[in-house]
């Protein structure tokens, strides 16, 4: 979600609450006999107040799968879960009174502070990634259109070398050594759809490219120098033509990886997040029977 004029609301909500949270803890820890602790009625309800917000920001994933939860929109929701699930770390950094506990309890804290890290990481990949495609890639492509778009360009590639090498050639690529110097002259075409099928054709499949030479901007245009200083000059127009497509196929790539970090977090945010719960049940239900 974009962090925008619309969080203001949110924004002042979040800043005065921590405020007032903070001068109750600091008169709290100040007047309290004995100093601030978990267990006393104070500590207990910041820790009741920080884990229902922690339960309501988990309330959007129930919002976003159970079609009969329409209370409030989903923006309304996502800007809960980001700035009330921010307020629940002082309330529970005041309702342990800034200590790390037993063993549970470290581990508990360990935990929510890695759910809030991911958040927060997760918020701003998704305010950065989307205006860094904009600047670096031409063009948008919607994720499941990918595989679909590389055997476009792989189709278009083919065309290119038959119309250049020839289809017989082609069929004889596969034995040919394209990165071998002597001779090229003399089977330009052999030679070019060499490198075509042991080089280009797999880079521009769909799927993972990062392990091929042309995977790099600058290793790429050595190999496209040294393809046209292998051929002569009539087979300069294709070579371009074949570059031009490898580097949408980077542009490709690149979208690819940008994707994976704009919905990877996902993969860490939510299994921490269970586990948060699961740590949180047992450390009430330990601190109440102990």
């Amino acid at each position: 979600m974009l962090i925008d004029r619309s969080h203001r609301q949110w924004l002042a909500l979040f800043a005065a609450l921590t405020l007032v949270a903070t001068a109750l803890y600091g008169w709290y820890a100040w007047s309290w006999p004995g100093g601030p602790a978990g267990r006393t009625w104070p500590g207990m309800l910041f820790g009741l107040a920080g884990t229902a917000l922690m339960v309501f920001a988990g309330l959007l994933t129930l919002r976003k799968r159970t079609l009969r939860l329409r209370i409030g929109s989903l923006s309304w929701w996502l800007k809960g879960h980001i700035w009330l699930g921010l307020l629940s770390v002082p309330l529970i950094f005041f309702h342990a009174a800034f200590r790390w506990g037993g063993a549970l309890e470290f581990l508990l804290m360990i935990v929510f502070l890695a759910v809030v890290v991911s958040g927060v990481l997760g918020v701003a990949l998704q305010n950065i990634l989307p205006r860094l495609m904009k600047t670096q890639l031409d063009s948008e492509v919607i994720p499941d259109q990918l595989d679909d778009l590389c055997y476009v360009l792989q189709q278009e590639a083919d065309g290119l070398l038959i119309a250049s090498c020839g289809g017989e050639k082609v069929e004889q690529a596969l034995s040919v050594q394209p990165h071998s110097r002597s001779g090229a002259k003399a089977d330009s075409e052999g030679w070019l759809a060499g490198l075509y099928m042991l080089e280009i054709r797999p880079y521009l499949a769909p799927g993972t490219a990062a392990g091929s030479v042309l995977a790099s901007s600058r290793q790429g245009e050595l190999v496209f120098e040294r393809a046209r200083a292998s051929v002569p000059e009539k087979f300069h127009e294709t070579i371009n033509e074949l570059e031009e497509l490898c580097r949408v196929r980077r542009d490709l790539q690149t979208q690819t990886r940008l994707y994976g970090l704009l919905h990877g977090w996902l993969k860490l945010h939510l299994p921490l997040s269970v586990a948060l719960l699961v740590f949180t049940v047992l450390h009430i239900v330990t601190a109440l029977y102990y």
